[in-house]
């Protein structure tokens, strides 16, 4: 195996040597100055000299401690002047205007002036309604004075009788005399159709099988069958049209025999329902002679009725206008009583507005004295909120930040890079070796032209 280790480093060379392991505690203190310089060229860039119509603003450094000088401009040094010495006027003043307001709030507040009025003239009393009863009550009309409505008893007329009665109609038909349906359907007309049908199919089958044995078919094969099957649906077939055309003939009779029965029966009922309505047209006309001599019973004692209605409204009208003439000296009475309370109601108006104008100039009186005795306090406000100095602006002193270079970064990438880099170039001499070691095992570091050639 010494003889492969030497043979790998004389074709691929001495393995590569690892990196070293970056210096992170440099790169950090390299970090912070270059943090602090960028700290200083912010500041540097961030806060210019400013130079305004109002004046100058320098920014001077000792070290890392920066200096701001404002200097006004002369036309602006005697603005801020002027107004400071108009403030100090406004001050003085305010003190004197505090000795009089200090003079009026020494004393209490009084009012001299008019009080308000609680009381006014109310005028008369008002007038009542008139009473319900004073002019009369309003009466009604008895009814039974004039008489009552009566009515007819309708037996004494006689009572509308009854129909005759009715004739029994006749619902069954004698049938005795139809011709019978057969047990099974067409057997009847069947058996006389076929007793002429069988012997013409009877010699049909003898001359058809003769026909076929001459013809050289014999019973069992395949064309003999044919013709044997086919001749026995034809007479299949005959025998259905004789079934169909007995069974025909039998319903036909017995329909025409039901006929016969029904139209008997119907003569016999319609006989029976002659009789029957001759009977009710007489019954129908005595009862109209009963109806008759009803009404005009009934006539004549709507008309006494009538007589009757008649007296009782003449005097319902006549109750009617009496309690009319109640009611208009009623509604009179009230109009009067309403006058005069709207009368009084119009006075009662009047004296209110009158205390109430009275109260309004009261106020106003109070508002006026009330003004009077703020008006002091009014004075030393406005003074002291007087015109305010107002110095020029210039622009505030601010930090701004500006991203240092990434020197940790950098040097973590870079020993990142070199890890990466002697990672590879291991993995390549592992590779090389493992060749090496499979030629070793297979006997070829044995073989002189190896050595001679690799200079061994």
């Amino acid at each position: 195996m010494g003889f492969l280790t030497e043979l790998k480093e004389a074709v691929f060379g001495a393995p590569p040597a690892p990196p070293a392991a970056p210096d992170y505690a440099g790169a950090a203190v390299a970090q912070g100055a270059a943090n602090v310089e960028t700290a200083r060229a912010s500041a540097k860039l961030s806060n210019p000299n400013v130079y305004s119509p109002y004046g100058t603003q320098l920014v001077s450094y000792e070290g890392d401690v920066p200096t701001i000088r404002q200097t006004l401009t002369p036309e602006a040094q005697r603005t801020l002047e002027a107004q400071q010495a108009l403030q100090g006027n406004l001050a003085r003043l305010g003190g004197t205007a505090y000795t009089n307001a200090f003079g009026t709030l020494s004393s209490p507040f009084s009012f001299g002036g008019p009080q308000v009025q609680t009381q006014f003239n109310q005028g008369g009393a008002l007038q009542n309604a008139p009473s319900a009863g004073q002019y009369g009550l309003a009466g009604g009309v008895n009814a039974g004075a004039y008489g009552s409505a009566a009515g007819i008893n309708p037996n004494a007329y006689g009572l509308a009788q009854g129909g005759v009665n009715a004739p029994n109609i006749n619902s069954k038909l004698d049938l005795s005399n139809i011709a019978k349906m057969p047990v099974n359907a067409g057997t009847t007309a069947q058996e006389a159709i076929m007793r002429r049908l069988e012997p013409s199919l009877a010699r049909q089958r003898t001359s058809t099988e003769t026909q076929l044995i001459n013809q050289g078919l014999r019973p069992g094969t395949e064309a003999y069958n044919n013709a044997a099957r086919l001749l026995g649906e034809q007479e299949n077939d005959l025998r259905s049209q004789a079934a169909l055309q007995g069974l025909n003939l039998d319903i036909g009779a017995n329909q025409q025999g039901f006929n016969q029965a029904l139209q008997g029966g119907q003569f016999g009922n319609a006989a029976q329902l002659s009789q029957f309505g001759a009977g009710l047209q007489n019954q129908q006309a005595r009862n109209q002679a009963i109806a008759q001599n009803y009404g005009q019973g009934m006539s004549a004692q709507q008309m006494q009725n009538q007589a009757i209605a008649q007296n009782f409204g003449q005097g319902t009208t006549a109750q009617q206008l009496q309690n009319q003439a109640i009611s208009q000296n009623y509604g009179q009475g009230m109009t009067s009583a309403q006058a005069q309370n709207a009368t009084e109601a119009q006075r009662y108006n009047q004296g209110l507005q009158a205390a109430q104008f009275g109260n309004t100039a009261q106020q106003q009186a109070l508002a006026q004295a009330l003004q009077q005795r703020q008006l002091p306090l009014n004075e030393i406000s406005a003074l002291m909120s007087g015109s305010q100095i107002q110095n020029p602006q210039f622009g505030a002193y601010q930090g701004q930040n500006i991203a240092a270079a990434p020197i940790a970064n950098a040097a973590a990438q870079q020993g990142a890079y070199n890890q990466n880099l002697y990672n590879q170039q291991v993995a390549g001499q592992n590779a090389n070796t493992a060749g090496l070691f499979s030629l070793g095992s297979a006997g070829v570091a044995n073989i002189p032209e190896i050595r001679k050639l690799v200079g061994f």
